[in-house]
C-alpha cells in the first residue's frame, strides 16, 4: 500500500528469538511507506540497558539486551504529518539455563583449617543469578561460614576439623531455572597431630594476650615437669564467645609424649586437684583426635570427644563419674535393667525386715502382769503361771499349770512383795478380772 494519498504504512519483521551472548538485534522496518520514521524501546518490564541505533530510519540496530523480553514500538509518518498508529515487534530474547560450576575437590592439612570455594555460572545472565551454598547432611558438623558467603559466589571457610566436606552450589535465574554443582574438601590430620591436647579455658580468646598464653603454656610445663621448650603450642582459637582451646604437644628425650597419658595426669591435676593452679579456669582436657577405643561396641565422636554406644549398649555410670572419668560402651542395656529391678527388690526387703525386727524387740520389752481370775459361776479361783515360770510346789503333779487359790495363800507374798503389794481382798482381784487383765 504506497503512495501519500493512502497515507503512510508500517510493516514490520515478525518476532525474533536470540540467544546469548548475542546482546542485539535488527529491527527491520524496510517494508513501511512514509518519510519519517521512529523506533522506541517499551520500558515497562523490560530490563535496563538496552540502546537504540539508528533509531530515526527505516532499519534500527538495538543492543545491550539481556534475557528478558522486550517490546520495540515504530511509529511512520508522512510529510504531510500524518501519523500511523504505532506498531508493536516484540523480538523475544530468551537465554539457556544457568550451569553452576563449583570449585572441584580441595584437601587440607591440619592446622591449616580455612579455605574459600569459589562458584561460578556459564550461560544465563550472571547479573540475575542467586547463589546458594548448603553443606552435605553427612559432611562433619563442624566448620563455620564467614561473612554470610552461603549466598554469595564465593564460600569462605574456617575452623575445619578433619573430616571429608560436601558443599552444594545451587545457583538459580529470575525465571526459576537452576543448576547445582559439588564441591569436595578433605581435612587430613597434621602430621604427628595424633599425641596433641586441647584445652579449653573459660576466657574470651580476645581478652588472651601473648604474655598470658606463654605464662600458661609456662604453667603447663611445670606441672607436667617438662622444659619450657618442650612444651609447643599448635593452635590458640576461639571456642565459643566465653571460652578459648589451646592445643599444644609435649616432647620428652625420645620423642613425642602420648596424649593419652597426658590427658589423664592433666585432668587429675587440673579438673580435681588443682582446679586454679593455671591462670585461667579449665573447663575441659581431650585428646585432638579421638582415641577411645569404646569397648570395641560404638565409635568414638571426633567432635565431642564421647562415645557414641550400639544399640543395646550403654556406659559404665560408675567408671564414668566415680573412676577414670572415660567414656566407654561397658553395660548392656538388659543388664542394667534387671540389675535395677533386683536392687529395688533387696532395698524394699532389707527395710521389711528392719521393721519387722524392731516391732519384735518393742513387744519383748513388755511387762508380765498377774491377775487372778474369776469365772461366772463362783467356782474357785485359780491363776495361770506366769511366762517366767515361777515354780511351785504343786506345778509339778499339776499337768494343768493351775493352781488353787488356797495353794498360792503362802507364796503370794514372797511373789508380790517383789514387785507390788499383795491384794487385800479376794474382791480387789475378782474386780481386776472383770476389767478384763490375763495372764500372758
Amino acid at each position: 500500500m504506497g503512495g501519500s494519498s493512502r497515507g503512510p504504512v508500517a510493516v514490520v519483521g515478525p518476532d525474533r528469538v536470540v540467544f546469548l551472548p548475542v546482546g542485539s538485534v535488527t529491527l527491520d522496518g524496510s517494508g513501511s511507506s512514509g518519510s519519517s520514521f521512529l523506533w522506541e524501546a517499551e520500558r515497562w518490564g523490560a530490563p535496563p540497558g538496552v540502546q537504540l541505533q539508528d533509531a530515526d530510519r527505516a532499519v534500527a540496530m538495538a543492543t545491550g539486551l539481556r534475557a528478558g523480553r522486550y517490546v520495540f514500538r515504530l511509529t511512520v509518518s508522512d510529510q504531510q504529518g500524518c501519523e500511523l498508529p504505532p506498531l508493536f515487534l516484540p523480538p523475544a530474547v530468551r537465554t539457556p539455563p544457568p550451569v553452576a560450576h563449583a570449585s572441584g575437590s580441595h584437601t587440607l592439612t591440619l592446622p591449616n583449617n580455612s579455605l574459600v570455594l569459589r562458584g561460578s555460572v556459564s550461560d544465563g545472565d550472571q547479573d540475575l543469578v542467586h547463589y546458594l551454598w548448603t553443606r552435605d547432611r553427612q559432611s562433619p558438623a563442624a566448620g563455620d561460614v564467614l561473612y554470610g558467603s552461603e549466598s554469595q559466589a564465593w564460600l569462605y571457610l574456617a575452623n575445619l576439623v578433619e573430616g571429608t566436606y560436601l558443599f552444594q552450589l545451587r545457583v538459580s535465574d529470575a525465571r526459576g531455572r537452576s543448576s547445582t554443582a559439588t564441591a569436595t574438601v578433605e581435612v587430613r590430620p597434621e602430621p604427628g597431630g595424633g599425641q596433641q591436647v586441647e584445652l579449653e579455658m573459660l576466657v574470651s580468646v580476645s581478652q588472651v594476650s601473648l604474655a598470658q598464653r606463654d605464662t600458661v603454656v609456662r604453667q603447663l610445663a611445670a606441672l607436667l615437669h617438662v622444659l619450657d621448650s618442650d612444651v609447643q603450642v599448635r593452635a590458640l582459637q576461639g571456642h565459643s564467645h566465653l571460652s578459648t582451646v589451646l592445643r599444644f604437644s609435649v616432647r620428652g628425650p625420645s620423642g613425642p609424649l602420648s596424649s593419652s597419658l597426658l590427658v589423664n595426669v592433666l585432668r587429675k591435676q587440673l579438673l580435681r586437684e588443682k582446679s586454679d593452679y593455671l591462670l585461667f579456669r579449665v573447663l575441659r582436657v581431650d585428646t585432638v583426635l579421638c582415641l577411645l577405643h569404646c569397648s570395641g561396641r560404638g565409635q568414638c565422636d571426633p567432635i565431642s570427644k564421647q562415645c557414641t554406644c550400639d544399640p543395646f549398649w550403654t556406659e559404665n555410670l560408675i567408671r564414668r563419674y566415680l573412676g577414670d572419668g572415660e567414656s566407654n560402651c561397658e553395660w548392656r542395656v538388659l543388664y542394667v535393667i534387671l540389675s535395677s529391678f533386683v536392687m529395688v527388690v533387696f532395698i524394699l526387703s532389707l527395710g521389711w525386715t528392719f521393721i519387722c525386727c524392731c516391732k519384735r524387740q518393742a513387744k519383748g520389752r513388755r511387762k508380765t502382769k498377774y491377775t487372778i481370775l474369776d469365772n461366772m459361776d463362783e467356782q474357785e479361783k485359780v491363776e495361770l503361771r506366769p511366762k517366767f515360770s515361777i515354780k511351785h510346789r504343786s506345778t509339778e503333779h499339776n499337768s494343768c499349770l493351775m493352781m488353787s487359790e488356797s495353794e498360792l495363800d503362802s507364796d503370794q507374798d514372797g511373789v508380790f512383795s517383789r514387785d507390788r503389794p499383795p491384794p487385800r481382798s479376794k474382791s480387789r482381784a475378782a474386780q481386776a478380772a472383770r476389767n478384763g487383765n490375763a495372764f500372758g
